[in-house]
């Protein structure tokens, strides 16, 4: 059989004419016309939202309480943190959004929003181009009919979700390339955007030698980071904040969250903090195993999709303040899948990509249509019961592989 994916240092792809000659692959027949409607379902939003910022920055926007107030209190030397409704990041993110927020209001909210949207197309491309090499085009612009509706809600109102999610599916895109430093440093500079950065970093570590390697340097400059920016002093004070404000988010029990204790609450069965963090902890060992297990059945490149899944998963689940607007996490993840499912030649294949279509499609669109009927409770049931469907997808995918079927013999390694 022959497979698409193989080493990002080897030949990955079957050729031109075997991608272009399967059904799947007719729409749209002409690879630029498939890159021009990418781009397109990518620009006209982001310009619609443009002039929506332009016009008002101050509506429909969580800039202004959080992420402007943090970066004016980081350089005033004031406590970042009030709680779990205040600013939820490590100290590093305050001075990452300075320059935003030293400039003019409303082109900083234009150029916030751009940034995000720009991590989320670029990484989609880069992902596509190691997955098809020069037969990408098309599945770009059917990963980005999957991601984008999840998307929009983030984008729309200047959400750190949506920048996050672009920062780690450019990780995503390095590790296929084995361009480890680099990375490295995406997965540390999402990190610095928000802590559940980590999450991809240590499992990453776990498996690949060439990340574990690098993994105390990055550490150590992610740690010393804010010290350019203040006073040791009062670097040490925001950090001894910022860990007793992820302690309160940890412990945050309202009905708005959309991760698996939002199911529970909404069924009336909801875990209280203590169990809550024991699950959590639980469920990080279950899904370390089940990345290991992936990883060894799997090609190079298919098992970056793998770790990139599950670590996305993870955080949908099992945030303790994930919100619907965060799914944008997750979304590149369903794209890229569901691309891989249908362009390639995996028998039944075809089948499980148009059965993402559907998942994808139905979490970013059902709960603004169902929204007059059931209120936000959809949604909260809805977002993580379909990331649970996903992963189970992928798992019965791999189970069903035999050892080695999928990876083949990798080049050496430089």
């Amino acid at each position: 059989m022959t497979h698409p994916l193989g080493n990002a240092s080897e030949a990955m792809i079957d050729s031109p004419a075997a991608l272009a000659s399967r059904p799947q692959a007719l729409w749209p027949r002409n690879r630029r016309h498939a890159f021009t409607a990418a781009m397109l379902l990518w620009t006209v939003p982001m310009l619609v939202m443009a002039a929506l910022v332009i016009h008002d920055p101050l509506k429909h926007t969580v800039t202004m309480g959080s992420y402007h107030l943090s970066a004016e209190n980081w350089w005033a030397r004031r406590n970042l943190y009030v709680g779990p409704a205040g600013m939820n990041y490590l100290p590093h993110f305050a001075v990452l959004y300075s320059p935003f927020h030293f400039l003019p209001l409303r082109w900083s909210e234009v150029l916030w929003r751009f940034c995000a949207a720009a991590t989320l197309a670029g990484g989609l491309w880069l992902l596509a181009r190691q997955l098809f090499g020069s037969e990408a085009e098309r599945p770009f612009l059917w990963a980005t009919i999957l991601a984008m509706p999840l998307c929009l809600g983030a984008l729309r109102n200047g959400n750190a979700n949506a920048l996050f999610g672009g920062v780690t599916l450019l990780a995503i895109a390095a590790t296929m390339q084995q361009r480890w430093w680099l990375a490295v440093g995406w997965m540390v500079l999402a990190t610095a955007l928000k802590p559940l950065g980590v999450v991809l970093l240590l499992l990453a570590s776990i498996y690949y030698a060439s990340v574990a390697r690098r993994l105390p340097a990055a550490l150590l400059g992610l740690a010393i980071f804010p010290f350019f920016f203040g006073s040791p002093d009062y670097v040490l004070a925001q950090y001894r904040e910022a860990w007793r404000n992820l302690q309160a988010c940890a412990a945050v029990t309202e009905h708005r969250f959309a991760d698996l204790n939002g199911i529970l609450r909404t069924l009336g069965a909801p875990l209280s903090p203590g169990p809550s963090t024991i699950v959590r902890l639980l469920s990080g060992g279950v899904t370390a195993i089940a990345w290991l297990w992936g990883a060894r059945r799997l090609s190079p490149a298919l098992r970056c999709l793998w770790l990139y899944a599950l670590s996305t998963a993870y955080l949908m689940l099992f945030n303790p303040m994930n919100e619907a607007n965060s799914y944008v996490i997750l979304a590149p993840a369903l794209g890229a899948w569901g691309a891989w499912f249908l362009f390639s030649d995996e028998p039944g294949g075809r089948p499980l990509g148009w059965g993402l279509v559907l998942m994808a499609l139905g979490m970013g669109l059902l709960p603004s249509i169902l929204w007059p009927l059931f209120g936000n409770d959809f949604a909260l049931i809805w977002q993580p019961c379909m990331t649970i469907l996903f992963l189970t997808v992928l798992i019965r995918f791999i189970a069903r592989t035999s050892v080695g079927k999928l990876c083949p013999q990798p080049a050496a390694k430089p």
